[in-house]
């Protein structure tokens, strides 16, 4: 793709969801890079809604798999190699049959760093572009997210009206 703006045929632009992915690619790929740089380079992309799915929080399997739309299965298998790098650990539930985790220290500098990379980017954008088209820009990717997909996590999906 030459020029940023063209696809495949020349001078045609690039569709819109080509460009709107990679648009993210160039974002993960910068967010992974910094994290690295900070010492957390086995942190991905998932390890991040998890840690804000459970903020201050510690919650039981079952109840983190439903606030990130994944089974309880899935959800085990998102946050063991968290448990492992120190992101998050096991809390004290009430009840011993229940499994519960919560963020750890490490988890929290973690997201630390990835929000204010978020911020940076951000910041960046409007030193390329100003900052009415970053602010066009944040209104239209809000506009996409209100509008609902089945695979957000619970956390992120508008409210369902009824």
């Amino acid at each position: 793709m030459s020029g940023g703006t063209t696809g495949e045929a020349e001078g045609a632009p690039t569709d819109f969801g080509v460009l709107l992915s990679l648009a993210g690619v160039v974002f993960v790929d910068a967010l992974h890079q910094r994290l690295a740089d900070a010492g957390f380079a086995d942190f991905s992309v998932r390890n991040g809604w998890v840690l804000r799915t459970l903020g201050d929080e510690a919650l039981s399997l079952r109840d983190l798999a439903e606030r990130i739309g994944l089974s309880s299965p899935g959800a085990l298998k998102a946050i063991d190699p968290m448990l492992k790098a120190g992101y998050l650990e096991r809390a004290e539930a009430t009840d011993r049959r229940v499994r519960a985790v919560r963020v750890t220290a490490r988890g929290r500098e973690a997201l630390a760093c990835a929000s204010a990379f978020h911020a940076e980017f951000e910041a960046s954008l409007g030193a390329q572009i100003g900052a009415a088209d970053t602010a066009a820009t944040r209104r239209g990717l809000e506009a996409l997210v209100q509008r609902g997909a089945p695979h957000l996590p619970l956390t992120w999906a508008p409210p369902n009206p009824q």
